[in-house]
């Protein structure tokens, strides 16, 4: 029994040496989450935390940041508001929150595939702005919200030269730029995005997991308008959640203004153009077969 103690001891204190709570700051303005992060360097924002809190390899303790800044207690981060041509959400909102406002008055698809995502306890921690800002992985929703033309404005700080107070900068730009580089800057945070609320007869979003493992799936989603059996727009995307958001502008471009319902040569041109947009999953047939079986799914769910 000594033996046991003593051993048990030196376990949980080798562990308290290597794993150290972090310090956790709570600003209340955008302001000061920004400043803290500038007098913190190796500062982390926080806004849900079902990233960062994610488990190291032998799943017994969770791996934190050594300095965390708490985004909980910014107000001005979880407003949401709607406007005439655009729905407003403040990068806070929790995707449970941003389901309650509802699958009719959310752009087409985006309540199912918020729905999709985890259990709802996750949901109920994990906000849209953090959501966004994983780098290594494209997220359930940016597929879909790049269909919308979805925007993100983000704030930072800029040192200048000689001066004690730096300057506050302001950025608004698609939310595609937050592929790749430059993608987000070191200190800058996503503050608010913001969604074009135009109608769209039809949308859908699809995720597919064919085999046991969760990580490997394929997101296909596509939104469509229709006048007169005459399809008038048609915006369409794939993603792995880690190669990108994979979409071609001048296939949808071709498909605006074909009656519907396709004939079989326009049908097998979809396919092939399909094959093309999924090139970079060489390697993965029954992720480019699937995708163009739900292509033609969506077509024909359009044309009845």
């Amino acid at each position: 029994m000594p033996f046991y103690g003593r051993q048990n001891s030196e376990r949980n204190v080798s562990m308290n040496l290597k794993y150290t709570s972090p310090r956790v700051f709570f600003p209340k303005s955008i302001s000061e989450a920004l400043e803290r992060n500038r007098s913190e360097a190796d500062a982390v924002f926080w806004a849900g935390g079902t990233h960062l809190s994610r488990y190291t390899e032998n799943k017994t303790v969770i791996s934190l940041p050594k300095n965390v800044i708490s985004l909980g207690m910014v107000e001005e981060l979880a407003r949401a508001s709607r406007s005439e041509h655009s729905l407003e959400i403040g990068s806070m909102m929790t995707l449970d929150r941003l389901a309650a406002i509802g699958r009719n008055t959310l752009p087409a698809g985006l309540y199912d595939a918020i729905i999709r995502i985890g259990s709802r306890p996750m949901r109920c921690r994990a906000t849209i702005g953090g959501h966004l800002a994983v780098k290594d992985k494209i997220g359930d929703l940016r597929p879909l919200l790049q269909l919308l033309e979805t925007t993100v404005e983000t704030r930072s700080l800029k040192e200048r030269h000689g001066r004690r107070k730096a300057l506050s900068l302001t950025r608004k730009f698609p939310i595609a730029l937050l592929e790749g580089k430059p993608g987000l800057g070191g200190g800058e945070l996503i503050c608010r995005i913001s969604i074009p609320t135009e109608s769209w007869d039809y949308g859908t979003y699809k995720k597919i997991i064919p085999t046991e493992d969760e990580e490997r799936f394929f997101i296909f989603t596509a939104l469509a308008r229709v006048e007169k059996e005459v399809l008038t727009d048609l915006r369409m995307a794939f993603s792995d959640g880690y190669t990108g958001v994979l979409r071609d502008r001048d296939v949808e471009v071709g498909m605006a203004g074909r009656p519907l319902r396709l004939n079989t040569k326009e049908l097998e041109s979809l396919d092939d153009a399909v094959d093309t947009i999924t090139e970079p999953w060489e390697k993965r047939d029954y992720e480019k077969e699937t995708a163009k079986r739900l292509v033609r799914s969506f077509m024909n769910h359009i044309s009845r």
